[in-house]
């Protein structure tokens, strides 16, 4: 097997080898020339005719004279990776007439001519991407006609001729991202009306022309993204029907009208991160019912409301992390049946409603980390049947009666959460622990002695008395009981009233957190109350010599 396999590739090699010789500095296979010497100082002359692709990269080329490559008319690719290019010589690349991809990348050339470029009328491809290029003469895409992609990120443009793209009426892409641009000619994208995808992303527009857009109605994606732009104007999606993708983020944008995304029906991604919106008109995405993905972390949004995301029936991905968020209603969430990921994490929620991820029965990631929660209320993911990944780190949270819940669903589905780093912030003697890791019995509510104000009938000398007419919330689940003092640093837990099982004792409070510390030689009592009642507990500490 081995031995047929060799056979296989010494016979790839054999034909891969170059019938006619290879121009000194570079490597010749069946169509393609790679030429990489950095003694390379000009276009070689004796390129194999038969070849079709020619690369050169990190060369000494400083000149592509007048038709450099006219020996080679079979050429359909021309590609330039970080070369020392400086001129282009008029009709550089003539005597191509099938050239298809001709790239240009990470030269030092500032300034080009219209005619270094001219009769390349079957270009399909064309990039100039991370020169130094401060400016592009108005005719130089004139006889580029069958231009599809066009890609001329990382240079220095700051403007552009508002006439540069009218021949190229069948490009699909242009990439103008990673430049220097302060405005748009309003008439700079108007003759694209077949432009598929736009990027204008780390520019330095601070605003847009109403009517920059209006013409590319067969545009998909669009890039705004790390601009500097602040105010949006009403209609300028207006025409992009076909839109589906619209990044925003890392802007200024602190407020968008009601009707910016009037236009937008099959919108499937927005990305609003990282902007200065404090808000979210009513109905603001009520054109958009196919978004799938919604992202406005990174804001300074205080409140939502309940209808803000009414008509998003098919979205699966939410973030809202990094805002100033105090409080999400009832049911913001109610209408996203779809949502997979919610991210809730860096707010600043103290509590969250019982029904507030009621119908997400599709959720299987939830990040409610570094708010200021101290417990959830019970039933909150019971309709949550598919959350496997559960961020709730950075909470104070409040190991007490009151997350209970909270801890019997981390236990029962511990099988399949990730994330499950839970600690307590309090009370003091359980801080730093991991909730799940806890035992039931320590999750317990003080009975503070003002609320109950007296001792249960047939409690004295420290038998348990009967039940107390509490809250729920606060009643012994079946016949279990749990007596503490009102600082919590004493907690016994008793079965029914035969059988006490658990007992934890602070010996060495906090200053001003509790009663004196148990010393050697000594002994303390506790009255302890519960829902049940009450009961005294004697703990006597005697301390003996070694070995006695």
């Amino acid at each position: 097997m081995l031995y047929g396999a060799w056979l296989c590739w010494a016979g790839l090699l054999l034909l891969a080898r170059p019938s006619r010789p290879c121009p000194a500095g570079c490597d010749c296979f069946i169509q393609e020339v790679f030429c990489s010497d950095e003694g390379l100082a000009a276009i070689p002359p004796d390129i194999p005719p038969h070849a079709t692709d020619i690369i050169f990269v990190q060369t000494s080329l400083t000149t592509v004279g007048a038709r450099a490559f006219s020996g080679s008319p079979n050429l359909t690719k021309v590609v330039f990776l970080n070369t020392q290019l400086q001129h282009f010589g008029p009709d550089a690349f003539g005597g191509l007439p099938r050239l298809e991809d001709l790239e240009i990348t990470g030269s030092a050339f500032s300034n080009l001519s219209a005619d270094a470029f001219s009769n390349l009328t079957s270009l399909g491809e064309f990039t100039l991407n991370f020169n130094a290029l401060e400016a592009l003469p108005e005719g130089l895409f004139q006889q580029m006609r069958a231009l599809e992609s066009l890609q001329l990120q990382g240079n220095r443009f700051q403007s552009l001729p508002g006439r540069l793209f009218r021949p190229l009426r069948g490009l699909k892409a242009l990439n103008l991202a990673q430049n220097l641009l302060s405005r748009l000619p309003e008439e700079l994208f108007e003759p694209l009306g077949s432009l598929q995808s736009l990027k204008l992303s780390n520019n330095v527009l601070s605003g847009l022309p109403p009517s920059v857009f209006s013409q590319l109605g067969c545009l998909r994606e669009l890039f705004l993204d790390g601009n500097a732009i602040r105010e949006l104007p009403p209609g300028v999606f207006a025409g992009l029907f076909q839109l589906e993708k619209l990044w925003l983020q890392r802007n200024a944008i602190g407020h968008l009208p009601l009707s910016v995304f009037s236009s937008l029906g099959n919108l499937t991604f927005l990305n609003l991160q990282g902007n200065a919106l404090q808000g979210l008109p009513a109905g603001l995405f009520a054109p958009t019912p196919a978004l799938l993905g919604l992202s406005l972390s990174y804001n300074r949004l205080e409140a939502i409301s309940e209808d803000a995301f009414a008509n998003l029936s098919s979205l699966s991905s939410l973030t809202l992390s990094h805002n100033a968020l105090t409080h999400l209603p009832a049911g913001v969430f109610r209408n996203l049946q779809e949502l997979v990921r919610l991210y809730l994490g860096s707010n600043n929620l103290t509590t969250l409603h019982p029904a507030l991820f009621q119908n997400l029965s599709k959720l299987e990631l939830l990040s409610v980390s570094r708010n200021l929660l101290t417990t959830l209320p019970e039933g909150i993911f019971d309709t949550n049947y598919n959350l496997f990944n559960l961020a709730l780190h950075g909470n104070p949270w409040q190991c007490d009666c009151h997350l209970a819940y909270l801890f019997g669903w981390l236990r029962e589905y511990s099988d399949r959460l990730f994330n499950m780093q839970t600690y307590c912030a309090g009370p003091t003697y359980l801080k730093g622990q991991l909730l799940p890791t806890l035992q039931e019995e320590q999750l317990v509510c003080p009975v503070t002695g003002n609320r109950l104000g007296f001792q249960a009938p047939g409690s004295e000398d420290g038998e348990l008395g009967g039940p107390w007419d509490l809250d729920a919330e606060e009643r012994a689940v079946g016949s279990r009981c749990t007596y503490s003092n009102p600082e919590g640093t004493v907690v016994l837990a008793c079965d029914g009233e035969d059988r006490c099982r658990w007992l934890n004792v602070q010996l060495s409070p906090r200053p001003g957190s509790g009663p004196p510390a148990l010393t050697f030689n000594g002994s303390q009592h506790w009255d302890l109350k519960s829902s049940c009642g009450s009961v005294r507990i004697t703990v006597a500490i005697e301390a003996r010599p070694e070995g006695s």
